[in-house]
């Protein structure tokens, strides 16, 4: 158990219910360091002894547990040992007499109560008053499709509402004998270890889920790795670099950038590299990072990068790079090393490939693997920061605006970067929709950071202060680290990498370094100077030696029949579609 300034002491029976195991699921993904009191041992000493070295600590208990424990004491006020809690989270309140008394008790109000308010539809308030807890959620009405557990109806008025319904609240902060209670109404912990295949959606999975965030994001915030600030981007997928391309138009699009201030990558297929518009192009280079464009695939056949096959992927990604290089060449116009899989489908075999190759990251619209492969990705990939599950190459997700702002907005809670996904048909209107979806975004409280996607992705790692040195727990396979102090920071940079017999390298500003490798981590010192900034970069051997694909003139003329019947579908079918 890793010392630090807090601990969490997750106060249990005797016997871990599933809760329990999920709470510390939870913890453990946060890296909060965590202790078990059970009720038998809860007294002075036992806390004391499970809280040696830190400095302060937080309680998280069930209702039912605390009732119990309470209950034993036999007493008005809290025991000591609780009372030197710097909070207390309580959940599970449960339409029980036991519960009811102890809301009852820690509330002061004695007509509280705790009502089953079943599974039907609701909205929920998040409270605009508590933007330390609550971040970008904060002021949201969130429309839930499964309703929640129950309902804490408290009429004291110094009880704080985080999270409220119209009947009463799910979520409060009151004070009991000088400790601060945070109060949540759910009945169950989310598993953070359950492999899933889609999206976390807080309107489908709120309670159990959205408060123990906002809790241990607040109440740990000097051990939790932090994000400081949020980068973000619009990708748009498949456009080639012309004027116009369906409903998209560059020149409209640099306006609505100008007007609002963002930055959009183009997903950009390999294949298109000779068909670009020579002015276009020149709107790219000029543009001050306000467009840029990524790598969508090679080909852009269906399911390119779902094979199993490494020799295989190694020549598509091969065949991809030599066309993104001779756009270059012809263009002057250079690329984010950063791949959009085509339709969303990778196999792991594929983040193994893009890691041989030398790509930086990979953003996509799906989270798990396709073709039958095995899927591994949990709940607690998906509130990371990146997918790292697949040969520790990262997987950022994106959304698409109606997945609706408060998925953006849990998305900011947890750390993640703000990545948008469309087509063309998202400047529709001349973007009115878009224009509206990013000032609302706008009006969230963080600190949203407009870049181009590799940029993005090479400012998305976590942070923690260890004494004088910072913590940085990289994700992509590079990092940029930027010092905007005024004397020296030495930073240790950590990225976990299970095949670390592939890792050629660590280059800091395009010379290697020495590393270490402890424990499945890669660790590198090194020291940036005041205004300085590092480029750590992972480098990895290409252990195949495959050469571009030569595929035969049956499958080259597909590939071409394809993109233009895709071409043709985007440029044309809007206008059918509006004639229909």
């Amino acid at each position: 158990m890793a010392k630090g300034t807090s601990i969490a002491v997750l106060l249990r029976g005797s016997d871990p219910s599933t809760n329990d195991c999920n709470l510390t699921g939870i913890l453990d993904l946060f890296e909060i360091p965590w202790t078990v009191l059970t009720a038998d041992e809860a007294h002075e000493d036992n806390a004391a002894a499970r809280t040696a070295g830190h400095q302060q600590f937080s309680i998280l208990t069930s209702a039912t547990c605390l009732a119990d424990v309470l209950q034993r004491s036999k007493s008005e006020s809290l025991p000591t040992w609780l009372a030197g809690a710097t909070s207390v989270f309580v959940y599970g309140f449960q339409v029980t007499d036991p519960c009811k008394s102890l809301l009852r008790q820690i509330t002061g109000d004695p007509e509280a109560e705790i009502r089953d308010s079943g599974q039907r539809p609701t909205i929920v308030s998040v409270t605009d008053s508590f933007p330390e807890m609550c971040g970008p959620m904060s002021g949201l009405q969130i429309q839930l499709e499964r309703g929640h557990d129950t309902t804490l109806v408290v009429r004291n008025s110094t009880l704080h509402s985080i999270v409220g319904v119209s009947e009463g609240h799910l979520f409060a902060e009151f004070t009991y004998s000088g400790v601060r209670f945070f109060s949540d109404s759910s009945l169950t912990m989310v598993d953070v270890r359950e492999r899933t295949a889609a999206y976390f959606d807080v309107k489908k999975c709120f309670a159990g889920a959205v408060p123990i965030v906002m809790y241990l994001k607040w109440a740990f915030r000097d051990v939790c790795l932090t994000s400081v600030e949020t980068s973000a981007c619009l990708i748009i997928d498949d456009p080639p670099l012309w004027p116009r391309y369906g409903l998209l138009d560059f020149d409209d699009l640099l306006q609505l950038a100008d007007k609002l201030t963002f930055a959009t990558t183009i997903a950009f297929i390999p294949w298109n590299w000779r068909r670009t518009n020579r002015g276009t192009v020149a709107a790219f280079r000029e543009s001050s990072g306000k467009l840029s464009i990524c790598v969508h695939g090679c080909d852009h056949t269906r399911g390119e990068f779902a094979g199993r096959s490494p020799e295989l992927l190694d020549r598509k990604l091969k065949t991809a790079r030599m066309r993104m290089q001779a756009l270059r060449h012809h263009t002057a116009l250079d690329h984010e090393n950063v791949m959009v899989f085509p339709q969303g489908a990778f196999s792991p075999e594929a983040a193994s490939a893009l890691k041989r190759n030398g790509f930086t990251a990979a953003v996509n619209t799906e989270v798990a693997p396709t073709n039958d492969a095995l899927n591994e990705t949990t709940l607690a990939d998906l509130w990371s920061v990146a997918i790292v599950r697949y040969a520790s190459f990262p997987i950022f997700t994106r959304r698409y605006i109606d997945h609706g702002i408060e998925n953006f907005a849990f998305d900011g809670l947890l750390g993640k970067p703000c990545f948008i996904a469309g087509h063309h048909d998202l400047l529709r209107g001349q973007g009115r929709e878009l224009a509206m979806f990013l000032r609302l975004l706008a009006s969230l409280q963080w600190k949203l950071c407009w870049r181009p996607l590799e940029d993005a992705v090479r400012r998305s790692y976590s942070i923690r202060s260890d004494g004088e040195t910072i913590l940085v727990k990289m994700l992509a396979e590079r990092l940029l680290f930027e010092n905007g102090g005024a004397t020296t920071r030495r930073i240790c940079v950590m990225k976990h990498e299970p095949q670390v017999a592939a890792l050629k390298g660590v280059e800091v500003n395009q010379r290697l370094i020495a590393y270490e490798y402890i424990d499945g981590y890669v660790r590198a010192m090194v020291d940036v100077p005041p205004g300085g900034s590092a480029d750590v970069r992972c480098v990895h051997r290409e252990q195949l030696h495959g050469s571009p694909a030569s595929e035969p003139i049956r499958y080259r003329v597909g590939v071409a029949v394809r993109r233009y019947l895709s071409e043709l579908r985007d440029n044309y079918g809007h206008l059918l579609r509006s004639r229909a």
